[in-house]
């Protein structure tokens, strides 16, 4: 079977080889709806392209579907994207996955995995705050086009960002003041960092996030376009009364549309969620205390074994290496699907910047790069103003206070762009005249929205190539229910006696362990169809069992009177259905 998964692999990367058109951009919404449209035509055999619904701002949100026969009849994977407006390139990666799934198609791996197994794409999930991307004015949010007034004052969008050097994006702006919280890091002087007073630090800066104070409240931004956050919007551990999480959970239609669809697909086995969230590089771990409470809040023991294996599976395929820690956040659909929905559920953001190895002599290199004024990026912690249509986390005031490891992150996106020659990635510091700190020095720069998690698509080709492989590997060793065995024997006086066998042959449990506790998947069934004049005089007509794990089977046994032919039919959604046609002797 190993050798098998490798071989087609290699089949995988020299079709995929030959991709389809490239692109050179983030889509907008409109761009992104043509591509699935071509795909759909082009690939009309194997995809086609439909809406699920639409979203607050009345975008379609599309689904692409893959697979030959009744999608519906065949276990699937579900692929979402795009639930996190900011990033862009977990969208591209599943449209370009789909695209060199299909061609690759005559390849004998991924033409086994297309008759036998479904494929479902959501690539923009919150189109709403990824149009901003395409926008005139250009900054990270992560809010669809629903009304709020997040600082309840009676007034609905009334404090949104303003562009205030006339570049066409959102960054941000540092006062010189003696109250100020922030210095620049002595590692690299273009990032911002929280003064450490047990150093010896005195901050310099206070910092915000790129307009002014229009409605004179004393927070910056906090209203603007947008308004709810579809990834804090979902059941599991949803958190109301916080910024961008909706009045209730799941207010939002996208995040309806996208819970009706899994709700009413039970042949979603598993799903896999581009965004900036990762339990695929390091799966999660079993722990007891977790899973003794009321409430879960850990994997199962077996489904903490399935997620470990998933975990090297993707490791191995991938090699991506140097994983940033991305935990999952609180009310988003990845965790949704697994506590509530009872699936398999797995995210990754799919790229991240890579790792430069620092030069020996750090100490020179910064004192000879070093400008006198420190060069532009966001406060540590923060890529861009982010939050929903000018929201920060905590109102809208100043940065969220800084930690080491997104003082790193800043740091180690600034040495790959550096050693990558980037350019656009950031705005150098330019002083503005700021009508709400007169007389003091104010300046306009920082890391330009969108940069640190959405690369130049054309360093995504090799990441689609990468989670191709995954996916065809992770479809591969999903559960295959199978019947063996059946045996018949007559006992006299119009008796049969039937025995069967179910095994699952499949690398992977016939669905999550979860999903017994939930209730919203469907057990393995064992039937036994029975046809005129026959009747069972011994064994259950219909068998009910939980998941089996692999290579786990089950021996049936029915006593049976009559004449003629009947069927056993067996399995579940998540694992398929196999049948079989036995003779009364």
């Amino acid at each position: 079977m190993i050798r098998q998964l490798l071989y087609g692999g290699v089949l995988v990367l020299a079709c995929v080889a030959q991709t389809l058109e490239a692109q050179t951009t983030y889509n907008s919404h409109a761009q992104l709806s043509g591509r699935l449209k071509n795909l759909s035509t082009k690939f009309n055999a194997l995809a086609s392209v439909s809406s699920i619904g639409k979203s607050a701002g009345g975008r379609d949100l599309w689904l692409l579907t893959l697979g030959k026969g009744d999608a519906t009849k065949k276990p699937a994977i579900l692929i979402v994207a795009g639930l996190d407006g900011t990033h862009l390139a977990g969208s591209e990666l599943a449209i370009q996955t789909a695209e060199k799934m299909l061609g690759a198609a005559n390849a004998d791996s991924v033409a086994k995995l297309l008759e036998t197994k479904t494929f479902y794409f959501l690539p923009s999930m919150n189109p709403d705050a990824q149009e901003q991307f395409s926008a005139k004015l250009k900054y990270e949010r992560t809010t669809n086009d629903s009304k709020t007034d997040d600082d309840r004052d009676g007034r609905v969008d009334e404090d949104p960002f303003e562009d205030l050097n006339g570049d066409g994006v959102v960054s941000w702006i540092r006062v010189e003041d003696a109250a100020g919280t922030y210095v620049a890091s002595k590692e690299d002087p273009r990032i911002l960092v929280k003064a450490d007073p047990s150093k010896g630090e005195s901050g310099k800066y206070l910092v915000y996030t790129e307009g002014i104070d229009n409605d004179k409240d004393g927070v910056y931004n906090e209203d603007g376009a947008g308004g709810v956050n579809p990834e804090k919007n979902f059941t599991f551990d949803y958190q109301i009364f916080t910024t961008g999480s909706g009045e209730h959970a799941a207010s939002e239609p996208e995040v309806r549309a996208l819970l009706d669809f899994l709700y009413r697909a039970p042949n979603i086995f598993a799903v896999l969620t581009f965004g900036p969230n990762n339990n695929l590089s390091e799966a999660p771990r079993f722990d007891a205390a977790k899973v003794a409470r009321r409430i879960l809040t850990g994997p199962l023991a077996k489904d903490a074994k399935a997620m470990e294996q998933v975990s090297k599976l993707y490791n191995g395929r991938t090699a991506l290496k140097d994983a940033p820690t991305m935990p999952q956040t609180r009310g988003n659909f990845s965790q949704t699907a697994y506590y509530h929905a009872g699936r398999y559920s797995f995210t990754t953001p799919g790229w991240w910047t890579p790792k430069v190895e620092a030069p020996r002599d750090t100490t020179k290199r910064a004192a000879a790069t070093a400008p006198t004024t420190p060069s532009p990026t966001a406060p540590a912690a923060t890529g861009g103003p982010a939050g929903g249509g000018g929201r920060m986390g905590g109102g809208g005031a100043a940065v969220a206070t800084s930690t080491a490891n997104a003082s790193e992150d800043d740091a180690r996106f600034l040495k790959w762009a550096d050693k990558e020659k980037l350019t656009g990635v950031y705005v150098d510091w330019k002083t503005i005249q700021h009508p709400d700190f007169p007389g003091q020095k104010v300046e306009v720069g920082g890391i330009v929205p969108f940069s640190k998690l959405n690369p130049p698509v054309s360093y995504l080709t090799a990441a689609a190539d990468k989670h191709v492989k995954f996916l065809t590997g992770l479809g591969a060793q999903m559960p295959e229910i199978q019947l063996v065995n059946v045996k018949t024997e007559s006992l006299g006086n119009g008796l049969t006696r039937i025995t069967a066998t179910v095994i699952n042959k499949g690398l992977m449990p016939t669905y999550a362990e979860i999903g017994d506790r939930v209730r919203f998947v469907q057990k393995v069934k064992t039937e036994l169809k029975l046809g005129a004049g026959q009747a069972i005089v011994s064994g259950k007509r219909l068998n009910l069992r939980a998941a089996l794990a692999s290579d786990e089977s089950e021996e049936y046994t029915w006593l049976v009177s009559g004449t003629g032919k009947l069927t056993i039919e067996t399995g579940c959604p998540t694992a398929g259905v196999k049948s079989a046609d036995v003779t009364l002797k």
